[in-house]
């Protein structure tokens, strides 16, 4: 009998340092474990778009740059849409003529955006929903005009480099294309100032640039020589778009094509 009363008391003392140990780890009561919130995905800087239509209506690029505040982001109001990637067939690229500003919104990771532009079928608003991988975007979307596909869009780097390649004349071309030397500097806010030698023109040996990085495409312009450049990128390359003014003092109304690639510091 004495010995049924020592295990029962030995029972007690064990069952009471239970008890302290678990309210002594828990404060009297069991944690409640957080849930880590989900940071939102930064969308910010230079971007190219590409659309691929599953309805068989190719690509459309879009070049532009985006501006993050919150969950809400914005594109540049110089946004470029350039079906195919063709540089005759590009919309917008000049706020005070016709400004395409892509809008969305960020949760998480899920990014939804919407961008509506003029097109050969009538005015076109393209939907895209998809998601964030680190800096890079992906989705599928669909139109107002009935097409459908997915969407990628890729961040770019800066535009500081030496390009170099050659041009010419659509309307008076040179048995000889004139070359092309450019150099360009960017700055944070997406400015681009430069300038460019030219060699083998009848017209034109030098150019004072100015402009706007819009993703990995570019607008220039000499302002004194009243000249534009418009150049969108083409694997290694980029593919540009020139023309004078009708007024310009030298190669009055001249327009032309070239190409000039990024060339490395080490490439000279």
């Amino acid at each position: 009998m004495q010995r049924m009363r020592q295990n029962s008391m030995l029972a007690a003392v064990v069952l009471m340092s239970v008890a302290v140990a678990v309210t002594g780890c828990g404060g009297g009561s069991l944690a409640t474990p957080t849930t880590p919130v989900a940071q939102n995905a930064s969308v910010t800087g230079q971007y190219n778009l590409v659309l691929t239509s599953t309805n068989g209506h190719g690509t459309t690029n879009i070049y532009t740059n985006f501006t993050q505040t919150g969950t809400k982001f914005a594109g540049a109001a110089n946004t470029l849409v350039c079906p195919s990637n063709d540089l005759s067939q590009c919309e917008g690229g000049d706020a005070s003529v016709i400004s395409i500003t892509p809008s969305g919104t960020i949760s998480g990771v899920n990014v939804t955006m919407m961008i509506s532009f003029p097109s050969t079928a009538g005015a076109d608003t393209v939907t895209m929903v998809g998601t964030a991988t680190g800096i890079n975007l992906a989705g599928s979307y669909t139109d107002s005009l009935g097409d459908a596909g997915t969407w990628v869009a890729t961040a770019s780097s800066s535009l500081s480099g030496n390009y170099d390649g050659t041009f010419n004349s659509t309307p008076n071309p040179l048995p000889i294309a004139p070359t092309i030397l450019i150099a360009l500097k960017q700055d944070a806010s997406f400015h681009l100032t430069g300038t460019a030698t030219i060699m083998n023109s009848l017209c034109i040996s030098s150019l004072t640039l100015s402009g706007e990085a819009i993703g990995e495409a570019f607008s220039l312009t000499d302002t004194a020589s009243k000249a534009h450049i418009i150049a969108l990128p083409t694997g290694n390359n980029f593919t540009f778009s020139y023309s004078f003014a009708p007024t310009s003092a030298s190669c009055a109304g001249d327009f032309g094509r070239g190409a000039v690639t990024n060339k490395s510091p080490f490439d000279y």
